[in-house]
């Protein structure tokens, strides 16, 4: 028991010491400052501390009279430096990092070690990023911060109250209005998250990037996303052209993953048609890149503000639909024309068609070489339908660059076919 005492007293002191560190290098250049080291590891330690005695005393009372001994310590040091800099407001930060790592040395004491480390990460990097942190909020307009309410109205206050239950004609009730609005909203998402990330690190690596979490999560949610973007971004297009072919090669990896955990069985037949179409998609993606890196090789100040609800409402609908018409096919064609099937479900959703088969393999009404047939025929179909996408959602510009991609993916996965299946 004592030892355990001794593990979470230290923890928290080390917490305190390593913020410290932080705050001591922050001030280097400054003869004076606030606090640093000794004084952040001693805050910990005082946090860990003061949750033994509260502890030991069966009372939260000594836990907040140290805690009120350090606003009011805190409060004077904040009217001494006032008083002999009047002209110099002082800054807050390092006080509340000073009552956070108090906190978290309580934390500690109460066994929460993982918990206190994780928060520690999270307060050592909004410190350590000051500088960006400050350059990015000086680009956020009124707009953007409308559009953050916008979305966080759609995600945090519609979504939760729609039903789940699926309604449609008996035996095709697939039509959940909380799937077809979490669609909405994840389309919502990935443009923002996006703008974002392109407002702070720059078009090409923040398209790119968000390409790259797009495949894993839904290619055809973000190259609908991105397709209405280019619209609003005639001049981005072979960025976000880019950023579409990113997600559309990341979906073939992550199926090949996701199937050969579930089957392992599948790695050799799936290998060919899952693992070689991306690699001349991703080829391309670099030459788009290459060839619009000194268009667009300085910070986006002119790319406009991602949420519009319309749109994504449009493709709310398109979703619907082709979910439909996929479960219908699914349905009425069934394994007796397992290819069409797969062909027409392909056009809404990989994932869908991909655990279906796997299902079908495990219950023993399908084996191994017509399941990767019939996978690689779908992923034919899903390239076919967000191409589609973009020519029908994108502007002219992302449409002619979507086209070779288009051709890229569909040739390669044909020959794949046709001469090696």
């Amino acid at each position: 028991m004592e030892l355990n005492s001794f593990y979470r007293l230290a923890c928290a002191l080390v917490l305190g010491f390593i913020i410290g560190l932080q705050r001591e290098h922050a001030f280097q250049s400054s003869e004076n400052h606030p606090a640093g080291i000794r004084t952040f590891a001693i805050t910990g330690l005082a946090g860990g501390i003061a949750a033994f005695l509260s502890e030991l005393m069966n009372s939260p009372l000594p836990f907040v009279a140290i805690l009120l001994v350090l606003g009011i310590l805190l409060a004077l040091s904040h009217y001494a430096a006032f008083r002999m800099q009047p002209n110099e407001q002082p800054g807050l930060t390092t006080s509340v990092a000073m009552i956070a790592v108090y906190l978290l040395g309580a934390l500690c004491w109460y066994g929460k070690i993982i918990e206190s480390t994780a928060m520690s990460i999270a307060i050592l990097w909004l410190l350590t990023i000051k500088d960006q942190l400050h350059d990015f909020a000086k680009k956020i307009s009124k707009e953007d911060l409308l559009a953050t309410l916008k979305f966080a109205l759609i995600s945090a206050v519609i979504l939760p109250i729609l039903p789940e239950k699926g309604y449609g004609p008996p035996g095709l009730e697939v039509l959940s209005p909380y799937k077809i609005w979490l669609f909405v909203v994840f389309i919502s998402g990935i443009s923002f998250i996006g703008y974002v990330l392109i407002k702070w690190i720059g078009p090409g690596k923040g398209i790119g990037i968000t390409g790259l979490f797009g495949g894993l999560a839904s290619s055809t949610a973000l190259t609908l996303s991105l397709s209405q973007r280019s619209k609003d971004n005639p001049g981005y297009s072979r960025s976000l052209t880019m950023g579409v072919v990113i997600a559309w090669s990341v979906m073939y990896w992550r199926l090949y993953l996701i199937c050969i955990v579930l089957q392992p069985s599948l790695a050799g037949g799936l290998a060919l048609p899952l693992l070689i179409p991306p690699l001349p998609g991703l080829a391309y993606a670099w030459y788009l890149r290459c060839k619009d890196q000194k268009f667009h090789s300085v910070q986006a100040s002119n790319y406009t503000n991602p949420f519009e609800l319309l749109p994504a409402l449009k493709f709310g609908a398109v979703f619907a639909v082709v979910l439909f018409v996929a479960s219908a096919a699914q349905k009425y064609f069934g394994s007796s024309a397992l290819f069409l099937s797969s062909f027409i479900t392909g056009f809404a959703d990989m994932d869908a068609i991909t655990l279906s088969l796997l299902e079908m393999m495990k219950q023993g009404t399908v084996i191994a070489a017509p399941a990767c047939l019939a996978i690689a025929i779908a992923s034919v179909a899903n390239t076919l339908c967000k191409g589609a996408l973009v020519c029908i959602f994108g502007d002219n510009g992302m449409r002619k660059a979507i086209l070779p991609a288009i051709l890229i993916f569909s040739a390669t996965s044909l020959a794949i076919i046709l001469f090696a299946m």
